[in-house]
């Protein structure tokens, strides 16, 4: 009976510290988001001159709360305040010529991180740092073999 007692303990703080990690992660973004908030402006959806939203607001209802959806400008947005390249994985559902099921992948490249070649001076893509499993609603981290 001990032993499950304590099992409970370290699962509830293992869940404590995840939720504590995500919610770190989504005050960086939010952060980012307001610093940089002309860049980010065009490509938040429900911005526009005559609408009463803001940068602000849509950082308050939409990148702070837990539960809400991670898109393209939260992760741009971590990506560039992180420095670290970040590749979002997506299996689709759609078939190839042979058959096989194609897997589309997007690399987020920091802003800032931007890596001269010394031999010929043009631009080293970085390798992404991290490889996310998109499924709707939920990101999982992939690891190398």
């Amino acid at each position: 009976m001990r032993n499950l007692y304590r099992e409970v303990e370290i699962s509830q703080y293992l869940t404590m510290v995840s939720s504590t990690y995500r919610m770190l992660q989504r005050y960086i973004t939010s952060g980012e988001i307001r610093k940089r908030s002309e860049f980010f402006e065009p490509f938040i959806q429900g911005l526009s001159n005559t609408s009463n939203t803001s940068v602000e607001q849509f950082c308050k209802s939409s990148v702070e709360p837990m539960g809400e959806e991670s898109d393209h400008v939260h992760i741009t947005a971590l990506s560039d305040a992180l420095g670290v390249p970040i590749r979002i994985v997506c299996l689709d559902c759609s078939h190839d010529d042979k058959g096989s099921v194609s897997v589309n992948h997007h690399d987020f490249t920091p802003a800032a991180h931007k890596v001269t070649d010394a031999n010929n001076g043009g631009v080293v893509a970085l390798e992404p740092f991290f490889t996310l499993l998109y499924r709707p609603g939920h990101y999982d981290i992939l690891y190398p073999k």
